[in-house]
């Protein structure tokens, strides 16, 4: 009995966390604002901007912007903005295109690309007049090419994205029934 309740003990200790309460970092007008709130509007943020997301001064201030916004969002619900005509419709495009979006992220994988360094050189040779120094002398292949395979990069990227992304539409177009009376 007593190997049970140590057992028991143990499994609880180690998932307490997954029943620990949200950490708030804010209320307004008795809403909370929690870790996760300001964890989850960091994750939205390009990739730059999330080298920043332990910086206390940057989630500050991002609580903050938080804060901001939920008391502009209850203000708005007390006046029954999202009642009006013209907001539900904008609200139901908004839905519809994060729907569309969501899908198109399952369906849609980006594909890994590699930049060559003849694609490299290529590019260079053919741009050698771009790259430049203040005095009008070309900059050596050596000082530019981390700037031309991020370049490459993600033309490759987008050309392989947007491939992928016809080739799914094309399918799903093949399988639908589509009717046009606009002339």
């Amino acid at each position: 009995m007593r190997k049970l309740v140590l057992v028991v003990v143990g499994v609880l200790v180690a998932y307490s966390g997954v029943f620990a309460s949200p950490k708030i970092l804010a209320k307004v007008n008795g809403k909370p604002i929690t870790e996760a709130d300001l964890d989850g509007l960091i994750a939205t943020l390009p990739p730059n901007f999330k080298a920043l997301k332990n910086d206390p001064q940057f989630r500050k201030k991002l609580l903050e912007n938080l804060i901001k916004e939920e008391i502009l969002y209850q203000e708005a619900l007390k006046e029954g903005v999202e009642k009006e005509e013209d907001v539900k419709r904008e609200i139901e495009r908004m839905k519809r295109r994060i729907i569309v979006g969501a899908l198109i992220k399952r369906h849609v994988k980006p594909k890994v690309v590699k930049v060559t360094d003849s694609e490299v050189r290529a590019f260079y040779e053919k741009n050698k007049e771009k790259f430049k120094d203040a005095n009008g002398k070309v900059v050596p292949l050596s000082m530019v090419k981390p700037f031309i395979v991020q370049n490459l990069q993600r033309q490759k990227e987008q050309k392989a994205f947007e491939d992928a992304f016809k080739s799914y539409l094309n399918s799903l177009e093949e399988k639908s029934r589509v009717e046009v009376y606009y002339k």
